[in-house]
């Protein structure tokens, strides 16, 4: 397989549907690649495809309080539904870190099937 050029922040932005973080070094970007980062890792990996959306996701949303809000605020998250994942407003950090999840795993998927054309064209 040929190795898969990550795109930029703002690319990947647009690959999970989510809004483009403020710089390209902002913690919305960071995330953001370190999804990619995760993403690429696994496949190189060869781990089964279809866990690998789910952990790079979960593996990325970060921890701290400060860092979960300056994320979600920076990629614009308030716009995802954490309800279809149990959230129900009584914990906002946790429905925080659930849109944050969200939209890292619609960017794995997405870079997945990105990586998948790219095997195509070869």
């Amino acid at each position: 397989m040929a190795e898969y050029e990550i795109p930029n922040a703002y690319v990947l932005a647009g690959m999970a549907d989510c809004a483009s973080p403020d710089t390209k070094d902002s913690p919305g970007a960071r995330f953001l690649g370190l999804v990619a980062d995760s993403v690429v890792e696994a496949v190189e990996e060869d781990v089964d495809r279809d866990d690998i959306p789910w952990a790079a996701a979960d593996g990325c949303v970060p921890i701290y309080t400060r860092d979960v809000w300056r994320t979600f605020v920076d990629l614009g998250a308030w716009q995802e539904d954490p309800t279809e994942y149990g959230a129900d407003g009584s914990d906002m950090e946790q429905a925080a870190k659930v849109c944050l999840f969200v939209i890292g795993e619609r960017l794995a998927w997405a870079i997945l099937e990105d990586m998948g054309s790219e095997d195509d064209d070869a």
